[in-house]
């Protein structure tokens, strides 16, 4: 008997819409998550990966055309009416955004932000029980004080603790998916690597399943899990972290990589990418990142080449380098 995964996403495209102008995101992003497995999505800014976990949701209202398919543990989202989806958003799948302090609301204590959502979803309806388990998942997410952090406004906390409760509310509900957008962006180094250990302590307890989107290869290496590297929209390369960081298929991948400091490179000698990423909406033909590819070929600019299986658990959309690599 097969078991229905918490998250399969099929064909995604997104559009943003404004007036007769029609941008196109998204383009055709598929992919899978099972219980208490992580998928980062790794690229650029303007990839494509922050609008893609959030069509996920469909937060995007009427400014977007979200198609293909959203499946939440069995159940179509993209199908779903708006007071359905909120039902489910916060409950069922839950949002760690990028920016915390804007994520909450300046002028509520954090203790009756998280007795909110309890409340909404039918978690906690008495007020008593629902400030005692606000202090309880506070507690959970490694806050040592939590009584006084409860009653604390956002901006007598500091950036790590302020991520910390907004992680407590996004798992206050038990949810089946965690989409973690960016989450230790803003933080510095030593609190980023305290966020980290805190969501793969969390994804362990809960059995969730994860959808980080980050820039960063070093965390996405930390973090581990699956891997779907994203340019112009789409997805290149995916597969297990381990292997798309140590032998990437894609030569965006692999550029990714090459751009990393080292110890045996010396500062101002970092390899990068040539060129830069096409405007969202204005992709070229073909394969969008042939312009900047060392190993592109007259073809690559009119075919735009589909992800393939490149070993088992794995796909890629370079033609070129697979089959260098059969040949190899």
């Amino acid at each position: 008997m097969s078991v229905i995964p918490p998250l399969e996403v099929t064909d995604l495209t997104t559009t943003f819409v404004a007036g007769r102008r029609r941008t196109e995101v998204v383009r055709g992003v598929s992919f899978t998550i099972r219980r208490g497995e992580t998928m980062m999505l790794l690229g650029e800014s303007g990839s494509g990966k922050s609008v893609t976990a959030r069509s996920i949701m469909r937060l995007y209202g009427s400014s977007a055309d979200v198609g293909g398919s959203v499946r939440l543990a069995g159940r179509e989202l993209l199908e779903l009416p708006e007071q359905q989806l909120r039902a489910i958003r916060g409950g069922q799948i839950a949002l760690v955004p990028q920016d915390p302090t804007g994520a909450l609301d300046p002028l509520r204590r954090i203790g009756s932000q998280l007795a909110e959502v309890l409340g909404v979803h039918g978690v906690e309806g008495v007020k008593t029980a629902a400030r005692r388990r606000a202090e309880e998942l506070l507690a959970m997410v490694g806050i040592p004080d939590p009584k006084r952090v409860a009653d604390s406004y956002p901006h007598e906390l500091s950036g790590g603790m302020r991520q910390r409760a907004v992680i407590a509310i996004a798992v206050s509900c038990d949810p089946q998916v965690l989409i973690a957008d960016e989450p230790t962006t803003a933080l510095d180094v030593t609190v980023q690597a305290q966020i980290l250990e805190l969501l793969a302590d969390l994804q362990q307890r809960l059995g969730m399943a994860v959808l980080m989107v980050t820039h960063d290869v070093g965390v996405a290496a930390d973090f581990g899990g699956r891997v779907g590297v994203m340019y112009a929209g789409r997805l290149v390369e995916d597969g297990p972290a381990n292997e798309v960081l140590s032998t990437p298929r894609h030569p965006y991948t692999a550029g990714l990589l090459d751009s990393l400091p080292t110890p045996g490179v010396t500062r101002g000698s970092l390899r990068s990418i040539i060129g830069s990423p096409p405007p969202v909406g204005a992709f070229p033909a073909g394969c969008a990142f042939a312009p900047r590819c060392p190993q592109a070929r007259p073809s690559c600019g009119h075919e735009d080449p589909p992800l393939v299986a490149v070993a088992e658990d794995r796909v890629a959309a370079c033609p070129v380098v697979n089959a260098e690599q059969v040949v190899a």
